[in-house]
């Protein structure tokens, strides 16, 4: 079913993202994708080593200094999801970060990735070069303050603390090359104003699981954060864009409930899968299941179906729910602002979408998006070695 919707908002001339934590789906909609929309095509394969695509997670639009904090919180908020923070972080890795990564923003032209960190707390000439262009009076006090500590709370002992959290992802030869470039290889805003199509392939037998959820929940942060920086054109007409995440778990954070109540009036939509309720953190369950407009749901399990029957009711119940047949489900939507009675539908098979493209074109389309977004690996490598050494 999310297939045939991102099909056919293609086919609709919408802008559209899906992230595929397989690959394989992604495959299939590259076969529908209609020949005057082929240019619109961002193919986003992280574990493409030839031609790395750059994602930078620190990067934000300079018009708009507010930003900083929105990648700072959202950066605190992935790596609690991946590291559990509760356990193997605490105050002071929260403090040291913060202020590390707001002191390598204050100047992206001397470096302004996570690669930059790490040298902002181990490499006192490069902190003092960054100090120097800092207006941030509450950053320098920190740093100033923090050179003069000893002892347990020293800064020295905080290094290798806190570098560990991102090293596995800068040490990785997949990851390095898309982490650690200063300029991401696409404008989230200017995709979703010009109604691109952005297709994430996270296949996580490719990227491994760690490294396929940071790109994931970085790539939905920067949607959040390009659709509310539209706020300086809501007074023209914003051309819809719609987000469609599969295994959505795995990839947000609680920012998602900000995407549900309020993305939604500049223009973006989202669409979201998952398996099991078991599976959504405490704080994403009421956010989804508080703010979520339309659902669909296949066959569930009992507790899931005691769980969505509310929504449901009167016309299905918990025991319906968990009969539906295969390649049914049932529906519970808004239009118009207002809310249906629930119904039941059933999902044709792909083939009825429409006539896919000849064999030899999906390919092609990747490789269009290689050339256009991508650099050449030799080249990204000697950039991220001069900035290091």
């Amino acid at each position: 079913i999310l297939k045939k919707m991102i099909i056919q908002d293609i086919q609709n001339g919408d802008g559209v993202c899906f992230i595929d934590p397989h690959g394989s789906d992604i495959q299939d909609i590259l076969d529908y994708i209609p020949k005057d929309r082929i240019d619109d095509v961002v193919y986003f394969d992280p574990a493409y080593t030839e031609r790395p695509m750059g994602l930078n997670m620190l990067e934000y639009d300079l018009r708009y200094p507010e930003q900083k904090s929105f990648v700072i919180n959202e950066l605190m908020s992935i790596f609690n999801k991946l590291f559990d923070m509760k356990v193997g972080g605490g105050a002071m890795f929260e403090q040291y970060f913060r202020n590390a990564a707001g002191l390598v923003m204050e100047h992206p032209e001397s470096g302004n990735t996570l690669l930059e960190i790490g040298r902002v707390l181990g490499d006192k000439s490069f902190r003092d070069l960054k100090l120097k262009y800092c207006t941030n009076p509450i950053i320098k006090q920190f740093w100033q303050n923090a050179e003069k500590t000893t002892g347990e709370q020293g800064l020295e002992n905080f290094i290798p603390y806190i570098t560990s959290k991102f090293d596995v992802f800068i040490s990785n030869e997949i990851m390095r090359p898309v982490v650690a470039q200063q300029t991401s290889s696409f404008n989230f805003r200017e995709i979703m104003d010009n109604k691109k199509i952005l297709l994430v392939n996270l296949s996580k037998g490719r990227l491994g699981e760690i490294n396929a959820n940071l790109i994931g929940l970085v790539l939905v942060g920067k949607i959040l954060m390009a659709a509310l920086s539209r706020v300086d054109s809501l007074h023209t007409q914003l051309p819809p864009f719609y987000l469609y995440i599969d295994e959505f778990q795995n990839v947000t954070t609680n920012s998602i409930s900000q995407i549900l109540s309020e993305a939604r009036k500049y223009g973006l939509g989202l669409t979201i899968a998952h398996q099991f309720i078991a599976q959504l953190d405490e704080g994403i369950k009421d956010a989804v299941f508080g703010n979520v407009g339309s659902m669909a749901t296949f066959r569930i399990s009992f507790e899931d179906a005691q769980y969505v029957e509310k929504r449901f009711l009167p016309q299905f119940s918990a025991e319906d729910i968990m009969r539906i047949p295969n390649r049914q489900a049932y529906l519970q939507m808004i239009a118009h602002g207002k809310p249906l009675a629930p119904f039941n539908i059933e999902t044709l098979p792909l083939a009825e979408v429409g006539v896919t493209n000849p064999s030899g074109i999906a390919e092609k389309i990747k490789q269009l998006s290689y050339l256009k977004y991508g650099k050449d690996r030799r080249e990204v490598e000697a950039d991220i070695l001069r900035r290091y050494t």
